[in-house]
């Protein structure tokens, strides 16, 4: 068993068995419905809009972002974010817009070559126009965009060597002097409105790209942390938080909310043919079953180390969504994301963590109701449900239950299952 050595995990010892526990600092709080974010890639068009209601929606399209909404100079199209908009208020979903990219007549250096197009990763030429940019999309959606975004997975020049891939190609401290001006005209046109840091990427690596942010001073305009974690196993999830948290916290920012605003596995699709690319969770193609655990396992993980909001990337990109035929039919890992949300949602996660060196064990209270979901990292084995529990029902993440009083020892694996000592029905 790995020890992390941070400030949120420690050790105890119980019955003779190592068991290492996560610290949620939201440990009595009951797991919020804004905790499941979601992106929904073609919701301004699609026909196939989810059935599942989401609580709140990172909008990120090429059509949203800035080159998208202003491509010349002065002319605005704003038939896509509108749409999104709609649909989003219609269903009382919240919208985080995410802002940037920039367009090639703004761009300080137009013919730098980015995969998002010309010029878009660079900070803007003159400023003035990125000013104009906020108001413009400030004014047309007070009131109906709560939370915007400074920019999607920057890289600082501070901490990075120059990276034509990257999302943003110019300075930690260029990226603060957008975001101050992006706080102040939010400001005066939405007092309501939020500004969420620049989330940087993506493992425990990616933390020296939040750290440049706020050691040039982005703290001073980060009403929310955005981060995103993307890991792999999903048990690293909880060392990446706790690390995000004890840099939050250098910098005199312990109250702030940290938001994963995205998160997603490489997996196999009906769609079209997958290939690996890149790192971390980019560069393996996983299995739909080994995706749907993974899954699952990541939105507990993630409200047991105490995140206050998870946006699954996404419901509708072949490779990557809980879907297929663009949102047409939930797959089974979609089928895992909505059973994961099923248990967790209303619940309080009072204890998280290994026992036996890979059985995990989460303790889930609802009310005067409590569950256990259990899993094993290690090869399948059977397991006997600990006769304390007290256990009456055994639940997969379909939905499909087995007597606990009549099978109380189970084949344990990656796939959590849910071990219920009450009677109660457990969710929605």
């Amino acid at each position: 068993m790995r020890i992390l050595a941070v400030a949120y995990i420690f050790l105890i010892c119980n019955s003779g068995l190592a068991q290492q526990n996560i610290e949620n600092p939201h440990s009595t709080r009951p797991i919020p419905d804004s905790y499941f974010g979601m992106h929904i890639r073609y919701g301004a068009t699609t026909t196939n809009w989810p059935k599942p209601h989401f609580s709140t929606w990172r909008v990120i399209t090429p059509e949203t972002e800035w080159r998208g909404l202003e491509p010349i100079k002065g002319q605005w199209q704003f038939n896509n974010l509108d749409n999104a908009v709609y649909r989003a208020n219609f269903r009382n979903m919240e919208v985080i817009l995410t802002l940037g990219q920039t367009p090639k007549w703004a761009s300080a250096r137009p013919n730098e070559i980015v995969p998002n197009g010309p010029g878009a990763s660079a900070e803007p030429r003159d400023l003035n126009d990125w000013e104009n940019y906020i108001r413009t999309v400030a004014l047309r959606y007070k009131g109906r965009i709560k939370y915007y975004e400074l920019w999607n997975e920057p890289r600082f020049l501070e901490v990075d060597p120059y990276r034509p891939m990257a999302g943003f190609t110019g300075s930690a401290r260029q990226m603060v002097e957008m975001g101050k001006i992006a706080k102040r005209v939010l400001s005066e046109v939405d007092p309501n409105a939020k500004l969420i840091s620049p989330s940087a990427d993506s493992g425990l690596h990616g933390i020296k790209r939040l750290n440049a942010w706020l050691a040039a001073g982005g703290g001073e305009v980060s009403d929310i942390i955005g981060y995103h974690i993307y890991t792999t196993p999903p048990e690293t999830i909880p060392e990446v938080v706790a690390e995000l948290r004890r840099t939050v916290n250098r910098f005199g920012l312990k109250n702030t909310e940290i938001w994963n605003t995205e998160s997603g596995f490489l997996f196999e699709s009906s769609d079209k043919k997958i290939t690996p690319y890149g790192y971390e969770v980019f560069a393996e193609v996983l299995p739909q079953k080994t995706a749907a655990a993974y899954t699952s396992r990541s939105l507990i993980l993630g409200a047991a180390s105490g995140l206050d909001r998870f946006y699954w990337y996404s419901w509708d990109i072949p490779g990557m969504a809980l879907t297929e035929g663009k949102g047409k039919d939930i797959n089974q890992v979609g089928v895992a994301y909505l059973g994961t949300v099923r248990w967790l949602r209303g619940a309080s996660l009072p204890r998280c963590g290994i026992e036996d060196k890979s059985i995990w064990i989460c303790e889930l209270i609802r009310g005067d109701l409590t569950a256990r979901i259990v899993w094993n990292t290690g090869m399948e084995r059977q397991w006997d449900i600990p006769p304390s529990w007290n256990a009456l029902r055994i639940e997969a993440l379909d939905g499909s239950a087995t007597n606990a009083k009549q099978k109380s020892r189970v084949a344990l694996d990656g796939m959590p299952i849910l071990v219920i000592s009450s009677q109660g029905a457990w969710g929605k």
